[in-house]
C-alpha cells in the first residue's frame, strides 16, 4: 500500500464494502458510514478486516488524490445513492464520483439493502413497483440537471409513500385478524376447550409471521425514504 491508494475493506461479513484514501502516514480519509468525512488510523478503518487496493488503469497522481481527500475533511453530506464512501474515494482518485455498489444494487433492485448496510433486496421496494422506483433513482443519479434529479427523486418518494400507506393498511387488517384469533383462543381456554384454543393459535401463528414481515418492510421503506 502506498500514499494515495484507494483502500477497500469488507463490512458485515462482505455484505458491502467500505472505501477510503491512504494518506501514507498510517491514516486513512474516508466517509464514515452515514456521517462525516474523517481521518482515522488504518486500524480503525479496517476494523479487523484485510485491506484490498482498488486498481485504476487511469487516475491522477498521489499528491492530487491526497489534496482532494484532505480538502473535504469534516464534510457531512453523505448520501448512499449520490455521495457515499465509494463516490468519495473514486472522486479523489479521478475527479469523477462513481459507485459500482450503487450501480449493481440499482440493477438488481437492492437499493434498500444497500441503505441498511448491504446489497439485500428490499421487499417493500418490490411492492412499490421495483422497476419503476429503481429507474427513477437510476435516472436521478445519472442526471446532470439538479432540477431534473430532484423531480425524479420526488416521483420516487411519492411512489414509496403510496406503498407505505398500502402496507400500513394491510398490517392493520392482519393485526385485527390475529387479535380476533387470540381472543378466540382465550375464550376456548376459559371453557376448557384446549383443542379449540390450540386450533385458534395455529390460525394466529402465520398471521404473526405476516405481521413481522410487513413491519420489516415498513421499517426498510422508511429508512429508504429518509435517505432520498
Amino acid at each position: 500500500m502506498a500514499q494515495g491508494d484507494h483502500l477497500v475493506v469488507d463490512r458485515r461479513g462482505g455484505l458491502y464494502t467500505h472505501h477510503g484514501i491512504d494518506i501514507g502516514d498510517g491514516t486513512v480519509v474516508h466517509y464514515l458510514e452515514g456521517e462525516t468525512i474523517v481521518r482515522t488510523s488504518k486500524e480503525y478503518f479496517r476494523r479487523g478486516e484485510p485491506i484490498r487496493l482498488r486498481d485504476y488503469a487511469d487516475c491522477d497522481p498521489a499528491d492530487i488524490t491526497i489534496e482532494r481527500a484532505l480538502s473535504r475533511l469534516g464534510e457531512q453530506r453523505y448520501n448512499v445513492l449520490f455521495n457515499n464512501c465509494e463516490h468519495f474515494a473514486t472522486w479523489c482518485k479521478t475527479g469523477r464520483a462513481n459507485s459500482s455498489q450503487v450501480e449493481r444494487s440499482l440493477a438488481i433492485g437492492a437499493v434498500g439493502g444497500l441503505l441498511l448496510g448491504g446489497p439485500l433486496v428490499l421487499p417493500a421496494l418490490a411492492a412499490a413497483g421495483a422497476l419503476g422506483v429503481q429507474n427513477l433513482l437510476s435516472q436521478a443519479q445519472q442526471s446532470a440537471d439538479p432540477v431534473q434529479a430532484e423531480r425524479l427523486l420526488q416521483e420516487a418518494r411519492t411512489s414509496l409513500l403510496v406503498t407505505e400507506t398500502q402496507l400500513q393498511q394491510q398490517l392493520a387488517q392482519i393485526r385485527q385478524e390475529a387479535e380476533s384469533w387470540h381472543k378466540t383462543a382465550q375464550t376456548a381456554l376459559q371453557r376448557d376447550r384446549e383443542d379449540l384454543a390450540r386450533a385458534a393459535l395455529e390460525k394466529r401463528y402465520p398471521l404473526k409471521r405476516q405481521m413481522q414481515n410487513l413491519e420489516l418492510q415498513l421499517a426498510e421503506l422508511r429508512q429508504l425514504l429518509s435517505r432520498i
